[in-house]
């Protein structure tokens, strides 16, 4: 038994991974993680103070190991952030295995009667082209290692939502995308899957606070209202499950999966439609 946990400990040790979206959630909880199983962990972010602070907690989770982490702060959407996430990592660490494209947003008010232009551009060029082309800077890199890619995607991919429209149709060109790289990468040996949760509370379904009505006070009581939706405990999943999944995913236990959309939803994706309170 100690044997066993003892791998699991070291279930990435010696992989290089980037972490996209890495100062706070679901991004920064991979990093952790990431750091705990022996990973060498580059952490992106936009935000200075949180990413340094989410770097802190990956070295305190490697036991000090200050030389195993990077920081690389930048917006995914801006071109030259995308490069220089890929080429400070490589510079740094000599390789890179595992591309965790973590980095997203949402907007609760993004439906067909109340979406900007601007706001529908946002999303999609967030959660699908910066994707797209944060991939292909590390395509390179990844085929010399055999390395792999995971997207964290949603569970809003696979069911009818409103009024928040934009984000799941955001989130379903990435599942699609995932099998098309599957498909063209991998005579490379690059493996290409994607977790698709349901809600975990994170700074992403964050709300201006100049907003208010039904949409903020759905917000302030999603989780009773999702976790109903669970047939698995009736209860919102955490940020460690999702994790999980993608510790798994990024390790050579995975290394014959590929294409793969993996729901950790707790059954929620059978519950069919959400409605969300239109916003006044």
């Amino acid at each position: 038994m100690a044997s066993r946990r003892s791998q699991h400990n070291e279930q990435l040790k010696g992989k290089v991974c980037v972490v996209t979206g890495a100062s706070s959630g679901l991004g920064e909880s991979i990093a952790i993680m990431f750091a705990q199983r022996g990973a060498s962990v580059t952490l992106c972010g936009r935000n200075e103070d949180r990413l340094q602070a989410s770097l802190t907690l990956c070295v305190q989770a490697s036991g000090g190991q200050a030389g195993r982490f990077l920081a690389v702060s930048g917006d995914v959407v801006d071109p030259s952030a995308r490069k220089a996430i890929v080429e400070k990592t490589v510079e740094k660490f000599g390789r890179l295995d595992v591309l965790v494209a973590n980095a997203g947003v949402a907007d609760p008010q993004c439906g067909i009667l109340t979406a900007s232009e601007e706001t529908f551009d946002k999303i999609m060029n967030t959660n699908v082209k910066a994707v797209f082309f944060q991939i292909q800077e590390a395509v390179p890199h990844l085929e010399a290692s055999k390395g792999n890619i995971i997207v964290v995607s949603s569970v809003s991919s696979k069911i009818a939502s409103t009024p928040n429209i934009a984000y799941p149709m955001s989130k379903a060109a990435v599942d699609h995308m995932i099998r098309c790289l599957a498909v063209d990468l991998g005579p490379k040996e690059i493996r290409v899957n994607a977790v698709n949760p349901s809600y975990v509370p994170t700074r992403i379904h964050r709300v201006p606070s100049e907003t208010a009505g039904e949409a903020q006070e759905f917000l302030l009581n999603i989780e009773a209202m999702v976790a109903a939706k669970h047939p698995l405990g009736n209860r919102c999943i955490s940020k460690d499950a999702v994790t999980e999944a993608v510790s798994f995913l990024a390790s050579d236990a995975a290394r014959f999966i590929t294409g793969q959309c993996l729901l950790v939803d707790g059954g929620r994706h059978l519950m069919g439609f959400l409605h969300r309170p239109v916003p006044k």
